[in-house]
């Protein structure tokens, strides 16, 4: 009797604990079932990703997304990245999965878990329909210029398996295609359903010349510890086979009867171009505007502890001059992916606050050198005066300092907005990205880097000529010399 009774406390005591770790983990599954599935994508790769005629991402990859995201009952987060930090980002959170056309590599797969595969491709060598170097196959490129999309797994095929080819590796098939079309290259390697898409709709002349270089798996990768995602994912693709979902998408973007916003070339309406553009550039001198406001805030005392190093601050020089020293001496795009991989922050907050300390670092010089331009016996004239060291440095100092300062402090101006032009690499929509995923639709970079540039140019050239203003204004009354 006692040992039936402890049995059943015992079991008791098992589902109770089952009771509560059920109690426990339901509010935890139900929240992450309400949180958005994020997903990356390039949004530079049609016909999987892209803008279409409206604007909107659309593609092949981008059906699939939302498809895989109604299946497991979540609203769909589409993130458009750089495609070589792809996988950086994945691993760094930024995002849940990769939805983008990832092929299967044994070095993928040492650092996340990929998904079963949802199509298979492969690599196709393309050249120019006159073939002015007379090729036929990847076996006579030898010595030759053959391009690849940067980060691809056609660059790697080709420099494991023809060394004695000349990899060109460029950001997009649209620069290929213009290096192409300029017989700058010999061809370019790409995927075979891709690059025969792309060529059409761009109407350029190029043609696949031998066989299929290999067949690649396209899968889903996500991170190792994300188990529970991954068979949620796996169990949709197999959904989606059975009824055959994956078919008619399949149908629908490489079939006979695309789509009207996947026609040719060029199909992005105007209004829709302008509105991204100016979107974009908006987002580029509100990005401009806030790490300069930063800049030149953290600037001004860190000039004064460098003007300094003896005295009151004098322990605080190294560690500024070290800082300042080093920002310096980095790249700023090293120091942007560090901000935004290394340190978890969102791209906005990673930019602005790259862009503004690495502009403190120059700008801190600047005023430093426009404190050393002032004579020391002015300041003991004013301590002569009774003036307190603020006195001196508010009304003698700062004013004869910042007037010989505003000059460079324009040119850092000048650069800190040019400078805004790398912050795409880290997903932020400004105007370069913008510019891009319009490319990768009407396939005309020439004319709308060119739109970019004059663009810039609106802004910076008064900015360089006030500057020049102000420099004429502050020699004619003698506070610089002629």
């Amino acid at each position: 009797m006692v040992s039936r009774l402890l049995l059943a406390v015992r079991i008791g005591w098992v589902l109770g604990a089952m009771l509560a770790g059920f109690c426990l983990a339901a509010p935890a599954m139900a929240q992450d079932r309400e949180k958005p599935l994020r997903v990356a994508m390039t949004g530079k790769y049609p016909p999987f990703s892209y803008y279409d005629n409206e604007g909107n991402l659309a593609g092949f990859d981008v059906d699939v997304s939302r498809e895989i995201a109604r299946r497991l009952g979540r609203e769909v987060e589409i993130v458009a990245t750089e495609w070589d930090g792809i996988l950086a980002g994945l691993l760094a959170g930024k995002y849940d999965a990769i939805i983008g056309s990832m092929a299967i590599t044994a070095e993928r797969a040492k650092k996340v878990n990929f998904s079963e595969p949802y199509y298979q491709s492969g690599a196709q060598l393309f050249i120019h329909r006159d073939n002015p170097a007379k090729v036929f196959s990847i076996e006579e490129c030898d010595g030759m210029k053959v391009s690849a999309v940067l980060g691809e797994t056609y660059q790697r095929y080709l420099e494991q398996n023809h060394p004695a080819v000349e990899v060109v590796t460029l950001k997009s098939s649209v620069e290929i295609f213009e290096l192409l079309e300029q017989n700058r290259i010999t061809g370019f390697v790409s995927d075979r359903l891709v690059g025969s898409w792309q060529i059409k709709s761009a109407s350029r002349p190029f043609v696949p010349v031998g066989d299929m270089l290999y067949a690649e798996k396209m899968a889903i990768p996500v991170r190792k510890e994300d188990t529970q995602l991954l068979e949620g994912i796996n169990e949709a693709l197999r959904q989606m086979r059975r009824d055959g979902t994956t078919r008619r998408i399949h149908q629908k973007y490489f079939g006979l009867a695309a789509p009207s916003n996947v026609g040719p070339s060029g199909e992005m309406s105007s209004g829709v171009i302008a509105a991204k553009l100016f979107k974009g550039f908006a987002a580029t001198l509100g990005i401009a505007a806030a790490a300069l406001g930063i800049g030149f805030f953290l600037a001004i005392p860190c000039g004064l502890v460098l003007n300094q190093p003896r005295g009151g601050m004098a322990f605080l020089y190294w560690p500024v001059r070290t800082v300042v020293d080093f920002l310096r001496g980095t790249p700023v795009l090293i120091q942007l992916l560090f901000a935004w991989m290394g340190l978890g922050l969102s791209p906005y907050v990673a930019a602005i606050g790259t862009l503004g300390v690495n502009s403190m670092a120059y700008m801190a010089e600047i005023v430093r050198a426009g404190l050393m331009s002032v004579d020391y016996g002015q300041v003991r004239a004013g301590r002569a005066l009774a003036l307190s060291r603020y006195q001196v440095f508010r009304y003698i100092v700062w004013p004869q300092a910042f007037r010989v300062a505003i000059p460079p402090l324009m040119n850092s101006v000048v650069a800190l907005t040019k400078d805004t032009a790398l912050v795409a690499v880290i997903s932020v929509a400004e105007v370069i990205r913008e510019a891009q995923s319009i490319i990768s639709v009407t396939f005309e970079p020439s004319k709308y880097y060119l739109i970019v540039a004059v663009m810039f140019f609106a802004v910076t050239f008064p900015l360089m000529k006030f500057a020049g203003l102000i420099e004429r204004r502050i020699r004619r009354k003698g506070f610089a010399h002629a």
